[in-house]
């Protein structure tokens, strides 16, 4: 969640024991800020639902029966409802307060997730919805906008348009109301039927695409156009926006996105398993991966392959569960490209000087790739799969051993060969020995020295030619 400083005549204010100490967010049901309960002391966001809603009779009974309902829900990627009420004529909803931001505004500021980035916060925010459905919930409104990202854990919230599941005490919110947000609405919504939770599943898949490509799946003109294209319109292929993906996860988003909910996924957590084992199938994503032919409408992620279009394996060839089937010139393609393949190298968390340093030992017999500010280490080594990671062990944000301990404890990232850089005086450093790192290169040193690490952990010499 992320501030607003703008002046509110809610601010300071004490309500149902909270203090009021900042807006945080505008929604369409109202206003939410962060806030303390003066004797637990315990920070909370407080949502204050609008005038023009609260005063409305039937939405203070749905509103009123909603909370029970959320408030009922307990999983560790659900944010906690903690109280709901009535107080001075204000509608409060108090619940777990998150230090951070929606989706949303990641996706719009980062424009698209790695792909392990992606699947792991759908998975996570796959199994609060399993939860939810396992006790007869469903959410109705899954969104980035509904996602709340802290560190590396995803929180659904906003259960606002949760519907209880056919054979339950039936909702409060009225039979025929379409329900929803339109870019990831289900054609059922639409239509004002039966709702369940495939309901969620098609949103879901909605959310996977945009997390995969930071593009909607689809992105029309109008609201009328939008809402035709999910009655009538075949999902876009990821693939036709992102090449470099596996052409599998284009039947993976097909899958949750049919319009019958009978075809789709029967859980959330049987499509973000398909699109995981898709991504651990194809390999490194990455530019140093090549071209193969598949059938022109993708390869189903449980179908062998044959010739077709295009998309991008591992260098290393595919899974040897999946058998594929190219022809002369392809193969060509392939032989040549491994031929001419080069060892890669990662570089997290070094100052602009060390980097430069760095390229000049690597020379022209490496592939270079550089982790960005704020991004995860841990999703590019499982999404690059990079020879040789160089970690400063100073680097700004979260400390080297927290990151070697995640890399020595994934099951993807364990065998990545890593080369510490540290200062002189840490070099007899009995955590820096612990931390589980290959080898370690004091600094200042040259580029010679830092020669001879690679060639020892990576063996190629590294020289420019």
């Amino acid at each position: 969640m992320t501030a607003n400083t703008q002046k509110d005549p809610h601010l300071g204010r004490v309500l149902a024991g909270y203090r009021i100490e900042e807006r945080i967010a505008r929604g369409g049901m109202g206003l939410v800020y962060r806030a303390e309960h003066l004797n637990l002391r315990r920070r909370a966001a407080i949502k204050i639902i609008a005038p023009e809603l609260a005063e409305n009779a039937g939405f203070r009974e749905r509103f009123n029966g909603e909370a029970r309902i959320a408030g009922a829900l307990q999983h560790p990627n659900i944010v906690t409802v903690y109280d709901a009420g009535e107080q001075d004529g204000l509608l409060y909803l108090a619940m777990q307060y998150i230090e951070g931001s929606d989706l949303s505004t990641v996706l719009r500021d980062q424009g698209r997730l790695r792909p392990y980035r992606a699947l792991d916060v759908c998975r996570q925010v796959a199994a609060a919805l399993d939860a939810a459905h396992a006790q007869g919930l469903i959410h109705r409104d899954v969104k980035p906008a509904n996602v709340l990202i802290e560190g590396r854990t995803a929180f659904l919230t906003d259960f606002g348009l949760t519907k209880r599941i056919e054979g339950t005490p039936a909702a409060l919110t009225k039979a025929g109301d379409m329900v929803g947000t339109v870019h990831y609405i289900a054609p059922e919504q639409i239509h004002g039927g039966h709702v369940d939770a495939r309901t969620d599943i098609y949103s879901l898949g909605c959310m996977v695409f945009q997390c995969l490509t930071g593009e909607l799946p689809f992105a029309r003109d109008s609201d009328v156009a939008v809402i035709y294209a999910h009655l009538s319109e075949e999902p876009p292929r990821l693939t036709s926006v992102r090449p470099e993906l596996p052409a599998g996860l284009d039947a993976v988003v097909a899958k949750a996105l049919e319009k019958a909910p009978e075809k789709r996924f029967q859980t959330c957590a049987d499509m973000t398993s398909a699109a995981r084992a898709v991504i651990d199938a194809a390999g490194p994503l990455a530019d140093s991966t090549i071209t193969r032919p598949v059938p022109a409408f993708g390869d189903h992620f449980d179908v062998p392959t044959s010739a077709g279009g295009t998309r991008r394996v591992p260098a290393a060839g595919d899974n040897s569960s999946m058998r594929t089937s190219i022809g002369p010139a392809a193969a060509d393609v392939v032989r040549d490209a491994r031929a001419a393949g080069r060892p890669r190298l990662l570089l997290a968390g070094l100052d602009t000087n060390t980097r430069a340093l760095a390229r000049v030992a690597a020379g022209d017999r490496f592939d270079i790739d550089e982790t960005c500010a704020g991004e995860s280490l841990l999703d590019a080594v499982r999404d690059g799969r990079p020879d040789l990671v160089i970690l400063a062990w100073n680097a700004p944000g979260q400390p080297a051993r927290e990151v070697m301990a995640a890399l020595r404890a994934d099951s993807r990232t364990r065998d990545a060969k890593v080369l510490l850089l540290v200062e002189h005086k840490q070099a007899s450093s009995i955590e820096i020995a612990a931390a589980g790192a290959d080898d370690r290169l004091t600094a200042p040193f040259s580029p010679l020295q830092l020669q001879v690490k690679l060639r020892r952990l990576v063996g190629v010499d590294a020289k420019s030619g």
